[in-house]
């Protein structure tokens, strides 16, 4: 919630909207506009640019990747793609029959861990599930403990790229 007062009207439709009142998001809009410029760089300031969609339509990914299309397909970094061109090839050859993007597997407490490609093999068995993770990716807490439960849960070894 942005900073300030509100007027027991602007609480009322914040309850009954989920959206700040106009008043609020044009001050964090004018505050993430300040900050993008330089000219304020306090840790509020920064929390309130964070909050502003506006500012950041080209914010960049938390490890450094970008987004690429290809053949109409979006894929979170180039490095996925490449994964998912070798996996097709492979799917050219009659080695796979189908390669399946973002698959989602449940675990306990409600969460979901979506692998990037699971491949089906030519006796449309599971041949692999894939996941294309930088180094930096592999030593994330969450991926390496989501990566165990798969395991335990589904007994599914994911196969890093």
């Amino acid at each position: 919630m942005g900073q300030g007062n509100w007027t027991i009207e602007e609480y009322r439709e914040y309850l009954r909207t989920g959206k700040e009142p106009a008043r609020m998001a044009t001050e964090l809009h004018r505050k993430a506009t300040a900050l993008r410029s330089g000219e304020a760089a306090s840790e509020v300031g920064r929390a309130t640019a964070e909050g502003c969609t506006d500012c950041h339509a080209e914010r960049r990914n938390k490890y450094g990747s970008r987004r690429v299309e290809i053949n109409g397909m979006k894929f979170d970094s180039e490095h996925e793609a490449r994964v998912y061109e070798d996996l097709m090839y492979r799917v050219r050859i009659g080695e796979l029959r189908c390669v399946v993007r973002q698959v989602p597997f449940d675990l306990p407490g409600g969460i979901r861990y979506f692998a990037d490609f699971v491949t089906i093999g030519p006796d449309m068995k599971i041949e692999g599930v894939y996941d294309a993770k930088s180094e930096a990716t592999r030593k994330d807490r969450v991926y390496i403990n989501k990566k165990k439960q798969v395991k335990a849960i589904w007994g599914i070894d994911i196969i890093e790229v």
